[in-house]
């Protein structure tokens, strides 16, 4: 009877270690053979848009690396979160990804919005798509002419100088409600409905500055538009290298860049993310992206899947605070 008992017992344990093993070998096998079809990456925006520009050029360079086509798929609305929400319903097989930028990743959270997904428990970071720096330009005829000299005449005039921005809540408002609060200088906010309106009046000598897109604002420089005081990037935009960056202007420290992350529904497996990272990355190196980014004014970035999640977990601990203390009003 006992020895019954325990070969019955034995073929149990055996059919669950097998079975077992059989899984763990099918998870391994779907990973090695990753992608097996095309791959689709997922932009919250209309097609032409900045963020689907720089998926279209990424695709085409990860298309190369994985061997199979990553192909661009629009589904626009709710500032990204539409399309954001979608890949986070997805299956966490690697072959829906997305492009998440500022906003769907952490500004529409932070100011009370509802996005209808949790980034760090509905998705997995793979990396960052590179950076876009903004410019402070401000209206022809001011008197200064550099940040320093910009932030002094605001000082002697508190209240004086008029800033806008297209909306807000927006990067542009945010970045200079920043550049308020490490400069200690009091401007006067008035928000546009997009940024046509807003470079139009800044154009039109309307309002004093504003922090504008640098592809635009480029254009403008160059025909004596608009006057760039600095970028608010890390470095010198490839756009404008005649012009400073707000850290060379006395601000160390300051910066406030556009971003997107490459993510996925979260449960990806880890061999994938990985084959993701190594993708995009090697896309961040090749000649042709860079020469894209270059004439676009971006910054390629590489990053590990964990350092591309301590870079969100950094600008979300930076944005919360700049809301918090300019009393930005949530909604």
């Amino acid at each position: 009877m006992k020895t019954s008992i325990w070969k019955k017992l034995s073929s149990t344990i055996a059919a669950v270690t097998i079975g077992g093993l059989a899984v763990i070998n099918a998870g391994m096998a779907i990973a090695d053979e990753y992608p097996s079809k095309p791959v689709t990456l997922v932009v919250g925006f209309p097609p032409g848009g900045s963020t689907d520009v720089v998926a279209r050029i990424l695709a085409k360079s990860m298309t190369k690396t994985l061997g199979q086509p990553v192909l661009v798929e629009n589904r626009a609305g709710a500032g990204g979160t539409v399309g954001i929400g979608h890949v986070a319903s997805s299956a966490p097989d690697g072959y829906t990804l997305g492009v998440s930028g500022v906003g769907a990743s952490i500004l529409l959270n932070a100011l009370g919005r509802e996005t209808g997904y949790n980034i760090d428990t509905d998705l997995d970071v793979i990396g960052v798509m590179g950076t876009l720096g903004l410019v402070i330009a401000g209206r022809n005829g001011l008197e200064p002419k550099t940040l320093q000299e910009l932030i002094k005449f605001a000082k002697n005039n508190p209240g004086k100088l008029t800033y806008g921005s297209s909306g807000i809540g927006t990067p542009g408002h945010l970045a200079m409600e920043y550049l308020k609060s490490v400069a200690g200088v009091d401007l006067l906010h008035i928000p546009y409905k997009g940024n046509t309106p807003l470079m139009n009046d800044v154009l039109g000598g309307h309002v004093d500055i504003a922090l504008l897109t640098t592809p635009g604002t480029a254009e403008q420089v160059r025909a004596g538009g608009v006057h760039p005081f600095a970028v608010t990037s890390p470095e010198r935009s490839s756009l404008m290298p005649q012009v400073p960056t707000a850290i060379e202007g006395g601000f160390d420290g300051y910066t406030a860049t556009l971003w997107n992350l490459l993510v996925t529904p979260e449960g990806t497996p880890s061999d994938i993310q990985m084959k993701l990272s190594k993708a995009l990355n090697s896309a961040m190196q090749d000649e042709e992206v860079l020469a894209s980014y270059k004439k676009k004014g971006l910054a390629p970035t590489i990053k590990t899947p964990a350092e591309a999640t301590q870079f969100l977990e950094s600008e979300r601990a930076k944005w919360k605070k700049v809301i918090s203390e300019a009393g930005v009003q949530k909604k």
